[in-house]
């Protein structure tokens, strides 16, 4: 009698792990891919306080519960194949993870000089954005994209050293040159645009001090709701 009730019991553990591993694969996947912006840098707990972990946590308040979040953001990262670290590095992961949905936000490591020169390569980031679409199009043809523009970089944030106001007031108006090529690259790909830039701009309160770039927590969870705003608008995710 034991034995037989710990074979049903194990059984029954059985079903329960099959039960919920087919409503895993029965999820909309959404990939959320970027820069130290994306990964949640400068917050205590990036699992639960970056963006992609506050979008997951919108779309299940929200009633949109058939969606599972990824956050494959990675500190210092371009589009730029010619930057170290890129985000061609995250294929191998998309292959595996087969989203549908995908949501890019790079450009603020795009606006570096020496000693990395992302910039000086700048006019690369075109091709290698399309490129790079086009690598994740292999994996998914009917993957949705959401392409976002570099957040704005915050010179009036408090705890700014003069060494670092200099260098994001020389990195600022390529975040914006930025802008407009990411909008007309989403244009040309049939994908949608999503402006983080101005939506940033001036709001030192949404920036973590003495830093100007990353967001802190209450940018992060704004950051969030501008993209699950854009996706619910669009018709991206549904109930």
């Amino acid at each position: 009698m034991g034995k037989t009730f710990g074979y049903f019991s194990v059984f029954i553990i059985c079903l329960v792990s099959i039960h919920e591993s087919i409503a895993q694969d029965n999820k909309v996947r959404i990939a959320c891919i970027g820069n130290s912006i994306t990964f949640g840098a400068r917050v205590q707990n990036p699992q639960l306080e970056s963006y992609p972990a506050v979008l997951s946590s919108m779309l299940n308040v929200g009633g949109y519960t058939g969606y599972e979040v990824k956050n494959f953001g990675i500190g210092g990262a371009t589009v730029l194949r010619f930057g170290t670290p890129n985000i061609w590095k995250t294929l191998d992961s998309l292959k595996l993870s087969q989203p549908d949905i995908v949501v890019i936000e790079v450009g603020t490591n795009e606006t570096v000089s020496a000693p990395r020169y992302n910039w000086e390569h700048i006019g690369d980031f075109e091709k290698d954005y399309s490129d790079y679409l086009a690598s994740i199009k292999k994996i998914n043809p009917n993957c949705i994209f959401i392409l976002c523009s570099p957040l704005d970089m915050v010179i009036t944030t408090d705890g700014l050293s003069p060494e670092r106001k200099n260098d994001l007031s020389l990195r600022r108006p390529r975040i914006w040159e930025l802008r407009k090529k990411i909008r007309n690259i989403a244009k040309a790909e049939g994908a949608y645009f999503l402006d983080l830039t101005k939506p940033f701009k001036g709001r030192s309160n949404l920036m973590t001090a003495s830093d100007g770039v990353h967001p802190n927590k209450d940018g992060y969870n704004y950051m969030a709701k501008l993209v699950f705003d854009c996706m619910v608008k669009k018709g991206v995710v549904v109930k």
